[in-house]
């Protein structure tokens, strides 16, 4: 019955840690909760954030690659900011619902959810609808690649420029929806030819593969690479006798971009346009409020049912304990006496209602400190406590 807890890497907060991180598949993760004692979590991988939401009832996984560690009820604050699209680069993105959603299936295809997680990032979806139906956190420009266009846009138009998207996957999709009667020349490019074939033949663009990485950047203005490549795809190799000036955005991570390349060629990587899309959140600062204040409200909202349900397994635990000691009781009185099926059935029914009338007491009191009191975590401990104090290993295999 842990609380929830949080170990991230990302973009913002851990730039160096995350670039590393990033590079590692979600088996190595798998294996690193597994080491540590640990099966009931959600792994959320995104191209800014590599998150893991786990109950480790008191543990805390120990991983070399210096994540931050958030405690509960903090870790559920983040995530909801997460779902609501305050914690993307692309500040109020939708994307990141479907990538949530991604996550949970999997979690619960792979038998890594128990009820507390589940409701959890039901609850996340729920608010980061919710935030985005009562507040415009999430009208005009919210994805990386309308974003990272409207730069390029601005700074050096697209009219009449030959551009090369290196990828074939949701970004480049999106790439070319907002490309679309912008008046460019488009290419794709991918190391799957029929990939990039079938995407390129959807609107109209030109397709390649990228045996020529060279040939590729000589004949565009403007070359963006999106995709999951875990090595550069194109190195300062590759532009050292490119005289024409050159525009590349790197909308990947791990980058597909090698940094210090020459003075011609201008380069747009995810840390650049943060900090330029940062400067439009100073614009948005009312709709950034509106969201916090519905993320701390349902937050609140959260806990208490957290809560209600912890002491619900508590108040059955009791009971159910309550039923072993009854159960052998009454095998205890038939080895001294004999007793019909009549009249075990009336003895049961007689020991039911005692410990009904028994534990009532205690069950109403726990349930109207909830109700009446706003921090009552502790009594869900101190219930805790007095179970384990009075269970033997058996029962509690029992009651597990």
């Amino acid at each position: 019955m842990g609380d929830i807890e949080l170990l991230s890497w990302n973009y913002k907060d851990t730039p160096e840690a995350f670039s590393e991180i990033i590079k590692h598949d979600p088996s190595y993760f798998e294996n690193i909760m597994e080491e540590n004692g640990i099966g009931k979590y959600v792994l959320l991988i995104t191209c800014n954030r590599v998150e893991i939401y786990f109950s480790g009832n008191g543990k805390v996984p120990i991983i070399s690659k210096n994540p931050i560690y958030i405690k509960y009820p903090e870790s559920i604050r983040h995530l909801f900011m997460v779902s609501s699209g305050l914690e993307s680069m692309a500040l109020g993105e939708n994307d990141i619902l479907r990538q949530i959603k991604t996550a949970y299936d999997l979690s619960s295809k792979r038998k890594h959810m128990d009820k507390f997680l589940s409701y959890t990032f039901q609850k996340a979806l729920s608010v980061g609808k919710d935030v985005r139906t009562r507040t415009d956190i999430s009208h005009g420009k919210t994805s990386l690649s309308t974003i990272s266009l409207d730069i390029v846009e601005k700074n050096y138009g697209l009219k009449n420029k030959k551009i090369a998207i290196v990828g074939t996957g949701k970004m480049a999709v999106s790439l070319l929806n907002y490309l679309s009667g912008s008046g460019s020349s488009v290419t794709v490019a991918g190391r799957s030819p029929e990939h990039a074939r079938n995407l390129a033949i959807l609107y109209g663009a030109s397709y390649t593969d990228l045996s020529e990485v060279h040939e590729l950047i000589e004949s565009n203005d403007i070359i963006i690479t999106a995709t999951s490549s875990k090595n550069y795809i194109i190195r300062k190799s590759h532009v050292e006798n490119i005289e024409k000036p050159k525009i590349m955005v790197d909308l990947s991570n791990p980058p597909n971009i090698e940094k210090n390349l020459p003075d011609n060629i201008s380069l747009y990587d995810l840390d650049m346009i943060y900090r330029i899309s940062s400067e439009t959140k100073g614009q948005r600062r009312m709709e950034i409020q509106r969201s916090r204040e519905i993320i701390d409200g349902e937050l609140e909202i959260y806990k208490d049912r957290i809560n209600q349900m912890k002491s619900d397994d508590i108040i059955s635990l009791f009971y159910r304990y309550s039923g072993e000691i009854m159960n052998e009781e009454i095998d205890e009185l038939k080895r001294k006496i004999n007793i019909t099926d009549d009249q075990e059935k009336v003895i049961k029914i007689m020991m039911n209602s005692f410990t009904n009338k028994l534990l009532a007491p205690y069950t109403s009191s726990m349930k109207n400190f909830i109700k009446n009191n706003e921090n009552y975590s502790y009594i869900l401990r101190e219930y805790d406590t007095m179970l384990d104090r009075i269970l033997t290993k058996k029962d509690k295999k029992i009651i597990k």
